[in-house]
């Protein structure tokens, strides 16, 4: 059995071993436990054109290729793998007092089957409205980024990798958070700060042969979302310093990252929109910069236990020197079939067509994609 497939298994049993209870004479146990499982198998049809410049194969994968989690160097090629999104959490929270919690979160995947730590913070509720949150989180640079791997919790296989993927998903620092309301609009708000470093990067892995080590620092942000009857909008703004070294490949770049996004969500009874844009500009040491520009539409409606949902999304990337960075665009549609199983499990089918618009990394390409998920 493959190593990330005995894994999955194990994160599940566990969490199908459900809360904690203490016994009838005691107090209720202080520790939680729940979990997450996605199980997604899928593959690529097509052939690289004559005008194709790219590489023949990414990762080990020959292209065509898709690439459906670049954060984790999640690729699928023409032959059917279930290792390039599937992945199963574990996440347990010990509260302390009312007033603190302990949280705590694992994750293995079919891309890496090494657990990984996601969450790993303590919360301080200052009062109903504030709360201040020391240790390890995602960055919350887009609308999902919180629970991104909880594929019960939207109606594609996984989001569009067009927006969700660069070389850090986490960091290592404080976070002040506030929940409010006015009239009849509710507000979610929070500034963070921290630092992140991570001795392998998967995401270079789509580029170099070899570990590199990327490190993001002196990061700040902050994001601001409200929801007024069916309508959510939120807004972030994030800034870092990123450095990627390489020493094998000679590489030891330094850029100044700034990024901000917009999301805007409709949910009625029956039909639902989802929008997000973002953009990423890198202004490099080298004397030049990259802005990229990304968004996602979709529309769904729901009948009985039944979803269709149908997406467009791009990414684009520009230079103001080419001949120091080629750049990478790539176009988007695609269709997604989701049935309920139950509150708590979903399985999906979903069709995608990516058109590789500069002709250099992966082609073009079919995606057939099943998923089931799952909560414990």
């Amino acid at each position: 059995m493959p190593v990330f497939l005995s894994r999955l298994l194990l994160a599940v049993s566990l969490c199908c071993a459900g809360p904690l209870h203490a016994a009838d004479d005691e107090a209720p146990s202080a520790l939680k436990l729940s979990g997450f499982l996605s199980l997604v198998g899928g593959r690529v049809s097509g052939d690289l054109g004559a005008d194709y410049v790219g590489p023949d194969a990414i990762d080990g994968h020959p292209c065509p290729c898709y690439i459906a989690d670049w954060g984790n160097a999640g690729i699928y090629s023409k032959r059917f793998s279930m290792y390039p999104e599937s992945r199963a959490g574990i996440q347990a929270k010990y509260t302390l007092s009312p007033t603190i919690n302990l949280v705590g979160q694992v994750v293995v995947r079919g891309s890496d089957s090494v657990p990984n730590v996601q969450w790993a913070y303590a919360s301080f509720a200052l009062s109903k409205q504030w709360e201040v949150q020391v240790g390890r989180k995602r960055i919350p640079l887009y609308y999902y980024s919180d629970f991104q791997d909880i594929g019960v919790s939207y109606p594609w296989v996984t989001p569009p990798p067009e927006l969700y993927g660069w070389e850090a998903t986490n960091y290592n620092g404080a976070s002040m958070r506030y929940k409010g309301a006015l009239g009849d609009t509710n507000f979610n708000a929070s500034l963070f700060l921290g630092r992140e470093k991570v001795s392998d990067a998967l995401y270079q892995r789509l580029y170099y042969h070899s570990e590199t080590k990327v490190t993001w620092s002196r990061l700040i942000g902050g994001d601001i979302e409200a929801t007024h009857g069916p309508l959510t909008v939120r807004a972030v703004y994030m800034q870092t310093t990123v450095r990627t070294e390489n020493p094998i490949e000679g590489v030891d770049d330094r850029a100044h990252l700034k990024a901000y996004g917009v999301a805007a969500n409709l949910d009625f009874e029956d039909w639902f929109v989802l929008s997000e844009l973002t953009q990423l500009t890198r202004d490099f040491d080298a004397g030049y910069r990259v802005t990229a520009p990304a968004w996602t539409i979709g529309a769904g409606y729901h009948f009985g236990k039944w979803t269709p949902f149908l997406n467009y999304a791009r990414y684009t990337e520009r230079t103001d020197d080419p001949d120091l960075y080629a750049p990478q665009s790539y176009r988007r549609a695609s269709l997604t079939l989701r049935y309920d199983i139950d509150a708590k499990s979903a399985f999906k089918v979903q069709a995608d067509r990516q058109k590789d618009v500069t002709h250099n990394f992966g082609g073009d390409v079919t995606v057939l994609r099943l998923a089931y998920d799952r909560l414990f």
